[in-house]
């Protein structure tokens, strides 16, 4: 392979202009115009100086300041076992330059051994997916020019970087390294957890860590952006210093730590409150003083959130039995406050619909943005918050319906879809028909009206796909179901007139959770045994007497029955939402979810 102009420069360097011009690019003769043909190749690059003498040489990454330094953050996934007897099935990369992503780099690998079953549970990798990648031989030394001259960051970074060294013959890479683990344990005292999701949960990111190497990758770059404004917030300037940081913990000082003392570790709500004591900040928590202190020990990375701790003198909070339940009682008190430091509860709207067109011959379902009135003909579901949960729904409505695939007419020849008898044209399907037998239960099945049957055969299909140890299609369409799942619970929950009833498995062994809403509002929560029917009867029996009043909620039923339902969905279990009509229909419903999660439990956990 040709040296790269980094390797190039740093292998010769300090070197003139018209070297480079002339060994390196071919140019010679360029004489007075060599560099400013090297400055347009450099351009902005913060790995290249000219020195006093007007040569070019690299830079040490070490000596740059944070703001400055190019960082490659990226994730291995491995066969499993240790870096000397294991090998890379996966490498994934992201290229981070200014507080931004400007470059990715992803690959398989074939580790020319097999990969642990438990690892392929984990990672949906399979020894069939890698045996036509290219071998570690071919893509390190790609690798290596993707990360030349950058500062090399990872999660448990020393894990990867163990097996790229032992894919090198022992030879670490030459980057300086920064590890997300080790600066989140200095900078952000006080976590339960410091794994890569509960960093992205606590930072608020976008990406979710998947345990595939380039989504993994991109979730630590965005814990990563976070933890570099604290870093610069506790006085650390250079690339050399953060590296250095482990050694001297104690120069991060916490502000104004001791307003946590005192709280409880139970769920609730807090109040940050000034000196005129007008709140600031309403906030929920599973663990109250274990989330406050975060705030205090410099843990979130929000220029926000640092204007306000300055602010804070006083902490008070509310205690709740349970973490719905203060979910729930911050987005009331949040309304009923309108504190300057809260988003929530100003007005964040969902923004997407579902939409069929009926004016067209074949409709597709297609996301649309929130707008005005739909035209004549056309069928509009939501609103819905999440596009990405909204395009999996369309895309598992294809695999249950035989949806139009191709523009096609009926002369034409089938497209691939139609051999497989999953495009409605190409089987021959007439407009009428298409309607009636497509058009109608899909939105039937969206509004949670129906169509339990079609999610039955997709879960059969996963089933299936399981058993045959063939785990990435399987986790694939898990995905599929729990989208099409997600939008009916919440359709289900925020349309929802009378008493309802949603059921779902609680985290305690053996225990189910009721959760039970009156014209969309929460009006009680508790957990029982499958197996107590009388105490599922009096409960039933009390919802049914004493919460069917339409009248006493007003316009906020919708957006909390939305809180429910984000909670629920979080929670990765079965749920079900039932019409309370009748006392035995919440335990007719309890056992159905029992069964269900019991069913969930026995499968191979990679499906």
């Amino acid at each position: 392979m040709p040296p790269s102009f980094y390797g190039f420069v740093k292998d010769r360097g300090p070197v003139g202009a018209e070297e480079i011009a002339t060994d390196l690019l071919g140019l010679p003769g360029l004489n007075g115009e060599a560099r400013a043909h090297v400055e347009k190749l450099m351009e902005g690059d913060p790995r290249f100086r000219w020195d006093s003498t007007g040569a070019l040489r690299t830079v040490d990454p070490e000596s740059l300041p944070l703001e400055e330094a190019p960082y490659v953050v990226f994730d291995v996934e491995t066969t499993g076992s240790s870096a000397g007897k294991g090998g890379i099935t996966e490498i994934g990369a992201v290229k981070v330059q200014g507080g931004r992503v400007i470059d990715e780099f992803s690959t398989l690998v074939n580790p020319g051994r097999p990969i642990e079953p438990f690892v392929v549970r984990l990672t949906g990798i399979t020894d069939s997916m890698v045996a036509g990648a290219p071998t570690p031989a071919e893509v390190l030394p790609l690798f290596e020019k993707f990360v030349e001259g950058a500062v090399v960051v990872g999660h448990n970074v020393h894990f990867d970087c163990s097996f790229v060294a032992a894919a090198r013959g022992g030879e670490p890479l030459p980057n300086p390294v920064l590890d997300t683990l080790k600066l989140s344990r200095t900078l952000v005292p006080g976590l339960k957890r410091y794994r890569l999701a509960s960093l992205v949960s606590h930072f608020g990111g976008r990406t979710i860590p998947n345990h595939r190497a380039l989504a993994d990758a991109a979730a630590t770059a965005e814990v990563f952006l976070k933890l570099l404004k604290l870093l610069k917030s506790a006085g650390v300037g250079s690339v050399g210093e953060a590296a250095s940081l482990k050694a001297s913990r104690g120069r991060i000082k916490p502000q104004k730590g001791h307003l946590a003392e005192g709280l409880p570790r139970t769920p609730g709500v807090y109040y940050f409150v000034d000196k005129d004591e007008t709140v600031l900040y309403v906030g929920k928590a599973k663990d109250l003083k274990a989330r406050v202190r975060t705030y205090f020990n410099g843990g979130d990375g929000r220029r926000k959130i640092g204007r306000l701790v300055q602010e804070v003198a006083e902490v008070r909070y509310t205690e709740t039995e349970t973490e719905l339940a203060a979910l729930i009682f911050e987005d009331r008190e949040i309304k009923r406050l309108l504190p300057r430091y809260n988003r929530a509860g100003r007005g964040q709207k969902a923004s997407w619909f579902l939409e069929l067109d009926g004016n067209e011959p074949y409709p597709l379902p297609r996301r649309v943005p929130r707008t005005g009135e739909p035209r004549e003909g056309v069928v509009r579901l939501g609103p819905y918050r999440s596009a990405g949960v909204l395009d999996t729904c369309v895309e598992a409505l294809g695999r249950i319906f035989p949806l139009r695939r191709c523009d096609g007419g009926a002369d034409a020849e089938a497209c691939f879809y139609g051999q497989m008898g999953r495009c409605a044209p190409c089987m021959g399907m007439s407009r009428e028909r298409y309607r009636e037998a497509v058009m109608a239960p899909l939105v039937a099945l969206m509004r949670g009206e129906g169509g339990e049957e079609h999610l039955k055969a997709l879960i059969a299909e996963r089933g299936k796909l399981a058993a045959a140890l063939e785990f990435e299609g399987a986790a694939r369409l898990r995905d599929l179901i729990a989208g099409i799942q997600r939008i009916r619970l919440a359709r289900s929950i925020v349309t929802a007139e009378g008493v309802q009833a949603v059921v779902s498995p609680s985290t305690e062994p053996g225990v189910v959770e009721v959760f039970v809403l009156s014209h969309g509002r929460l009006v009680a929560h508790k957990g029982f045994e499958p197996s107590d029917a009388e105490g599922l009867g009096l409960f039933a029996r009390e919802a049914l007497d004493g919460y069917d009043d339409a009248t006493a909620f007003g316009s906020a039923k919708a957006d909390e029955a939305r809180v429910v339902a984000s909670y629920l969905k979080r929670q990765g279990q079965p749920v079900e939402a039932v019409r309370l009509s009748d006392a035995g229909d919440l335990a007719a419903a309890v056992l159905r979810v029992a069964e269900r999660a019991e069913e969930a439990t026995g499968e191979i956990a990679g499906a």
